[in-house]
């Protein structure tokens, strides 16, 4: 298995406000993933990784980050598990 790492930018809404978060973006195949969060045990990494569309990527044009996700990406929130 061969992952590629990148960085995608994505527009979030934060409190009635549009902000933008960046996060690893990581393309296994055809499928590619957010990295929502990560963690070594030993010589382990595990990751909690996000399947998403990559036909609503686009790569960005400006600095900061390699691609922009056009969809609406829902994230998990620790206060609400």
């Amino acid at each position: 298995m061969y992952l590629k790492t990148y960085t995608l930018r994505h527009a979030a809404p934060k409190n009635g406000q549009k902000a933008a978060i960046d996060l690893p973006l990581e393309f296994e195949g055809d499928r590619a993933f957010v990295v929502w969060d990560s963690l070594t045990v030993g010589n382990y990494e595990i990751k909690a990784r996000v399947e998403i569309n990559p036909r609503l990527l686009k790569r960005a044009s400006r600095g900061g980050s390699e691609f922009d996700y056009r969809g609406r990406l829902v994230l998990p929130r620790p206060e609400q598990n």
